[in-house]
Parts: C-alpha cells; structure tokens; sequence
C-alpha cells in the first residue's frame, strides 16, 4: 500500500513587493500556489491508495478568500482521483479559541477528503492501513496525546500524522511561540510510517518517521534546503522524496568589512553581486563590522540598486559602535511596506479589516521610503 507525505504548504503566505505579472497577486503568494499545485500534479501521477497532509495547509487562521478557493480546486482534483485525502490542522491553522471555528470545516462535504482539526484527532480507515490523524493541540498537549501511543493493529498496517516539532538527541523544532512538541521517545517504532510535519527541511527523525518540509521555501534558512514530497510504501516501508521546482535563494557569503574603507565595501559588494547569479532570486548580502567612518560614507542605496534584478534584495549592515562592541547599522528586516503588508496579513481578523488597514497604511509607508 503506497501514501504520499506533504506539509507546510502555507498557502496565503506573501512577502516583498513583487507581483506576479500573469496573476496580478503577490509573487511569493503566485509561488506558493505553484508549488502546491506541482505537489498534487506529482501525487495525482504516482496514484497512491492515500495522501496525508501533516499541518499548515494555510499559512494564516483566517485565510483570503483567493487561498481557501486555490486549496479548495486542488482538493477537488485528488477528490476526483479517489485518493483518499487526510489533512490534520497545524499551528498555523488552528485558532486559539475553539469558538472562533476552523477553516477545515468547508472540506469536510468533499469525498474522501478527511479534515481533522479536533484536538485529540481521529482514526481514519484506509484499505489495510489504519491511519491516527493528530491535528495541533496545546489542551490536551501532544506530548500527552502520543505518550504510550501505538497502532491498533486492528488492520495489518498502522500510520500516524501528526503536527509537532520533536525533541530528543536532535531538536527539529521552528522556535515559534505557539508551536508544540513532543518527546523523541513518544514516537514508537511500531508504526508503519509516521508523518510529521511543522519542521521546515526533509528530515528522518526516527526509523520510519520522517519530516517531509514544507514545499516552498520561507525564509533563508531554507535558502539551501529541496523541497518535496515523500512516496511511501507502507509493505516494505521504502521512502522516496520528489523534489519540487521552487523559488531559489541566495544567502551569499558574509563579508568582514573592519579594514575596508567605504569606497573598497562597494567595490567589494560590486564584485560579489555581479560574480553571482541574482535574476529573480531571493538574495541576501550581510557586511559585518564596517567601521564608524566608513559606515558613514558608505553609498547604501548604490549596493541596494546593485540587486535590481533579483525578486528581493536584502542588504544588512553591521556597524562597529566601539571597542569591541557592535550594533546594526542596516537591519535585516525588508522595506517598511513589506514588513506592514506581512504584519497585516497575520492579523487575526477579517479580509475586509486586513484590506482596509492596507489601504489606510500604505500610502504613509510608500511615501517614507520614497
């Protein structure tokens, strides 16, 4: 019996200030989508009995309405497979008051696509294969929930989904506030195939538990990470992960600046910027230790056009303040827009209050940095 891993998809997730000019929606948006809907192309392909998404479907708790539809056409398609189709809510999904409801709620009409939000989770028969979905939950804790957890056994094959970061001899865990994790030992050997997901990078964490990632990269920490899905064969438990074609990023090399003057780190960044490959990458430059004088001087906006052609450039400046003390001069966060237009999309409120704050906030943000 076959199944295919997937996680982290986080659909709605935008960054920058880029469109894509064929949608007219925001690039890393258009990008996340793409990369979703090359997963199901892959998984639709390989027909497997069952696919199971292991957390954060959406990258929000209340999702745009352009998020929910793309997610809701791409379920269809598997639906029209046969596939059956298990999705598990993750901390990105999953809202804090229970009353608010949750999103998964507009899948469960679909056939064979089972969403599973409750905390607690659900068993799901599939064929031979019983199939534990255990969405994110902070009352009871996962850590609870999967102490002394083991298949049934009430069919031959036993799997387990689950959304948690996993803490042991290794840690695979996003530091984020809200995220849950679970003990090492609480991952018994017993199942056929643990799905995991929250951890970002495709990890095998125990004998047959694996991290599949997310599919498309999120931050520059990812810069050097594939992105995939995992093929399953739950009989022989043989695993084989399917690179997808996702957004590339660039995390060039630190440069130490504390000898050079302002003149030579822009011929240095001019040199480093057009000896590598930019053309609509995600691209990040960091100068360290870029004396007082020099970062004075220092032609900020000249290393920033330097990066026109990549889809973001970021640039971060560390200054030396003094004897052996240091601060940042250029920080690592993008432009103002940008970070508002992040901020705004994770409020927890609706599309027309996110809407109105854009509109209201924009316009201040744009003529600041003009």
């Amino acid at each position: 019996m076959r199944l295919v891993h997937l996680s982290d998809t986080h659909l709605g997730f935008s960054a920058y200030s880029k469109l894509d000019l064929a949608e007219g929606i925001n690039q890393r948006e258009a990008d996340f989508y793409r990369a979703f809907q090359e997963a199901i192309d892959k998984t639709i392909d390989l027909g497997p009995e069952v696919v199971v998404h292991s957390g954060d479907l959406f990258d929000t708790v209340r999702p745009q309405n352009r998020a929910i539809d793309f997610a809701l056409r791409q379920l269809i398609r598997l639906s029209e497979s046969g596939i059956e189709t298990i999705l598990v809510s993750g901390n990105h999904s999953t809202p804090r008051l229970r009353e608010t409801g949750n999103i998964f709620r507009i899948f469960e009409h679909l056939k064979h696509v089972h969403p599973v939000h409750e905390p607690g989770g659900k068993t799901i028969v599939v064929g031979d294969a019983t199939i534990y979905a255990l969405p994110h939950s902070t009352n009871p804790s996962l850590a609870e929930i999967t102490s002394g957890l083991r298949p049934s056994r009430d069919t031959r094959l036993g799997a387990l989904v689950i959304h948690a970061g996993v803490v042991g001899t290794d840690t695979y865990k996003m530091d984020e506030f809200n995220e849950q994790t679970i003990p090492a030992e609480n991952i018994s050997p017993e199942w056929d195939y643990v799905a995991l997901g929250h951890y970002h990078e495709f990890k095998k964490v125990g004998s047959r538990a694996y991290y599949s990632g997310s599919t498309e990269r999120l931050s520059f920490g990812e810069a050097e990470q594939k992105k995939g899905i995992i093929e399953v064969d739950l009989d022989s438990h043989a695993v084989k992960f399917h690179e997808l074609r996702v957004r590339s990023m660039l995390d060039m090399e630190v440069f130490d600046a504390s000898r050079l003057t302002s003149s030579e780190i822009l011929q240095e960044a001019k040199e480093r910027i057009s000896g590598a490959i930019i053309d609509e990458r995600i691209v990040r430059l960091t100068i360290k230790n870029v004396a007082p004088d020099a970062y004075r001087s220092l032609d900020v906006q000249a290393i920033r056009r330097m990066g026109n052609s990549a889809l973001h450039f970021e640039l971060k400046v560390d200054k030396v303040e003094g004897e052996g003390q240091k601060q940042v001069g250029d920080t690592q966060i993008g432009l103002l827009a940008d970070e508002f237009k992040k901020y705004v999309t994770s409020l927890d409120v609706s599309d027309d209050k996110k809407s109105k704050l854009m509109e209201m906030g924009m316009p201040y943000l744009m003529r600041d940095e003009e």
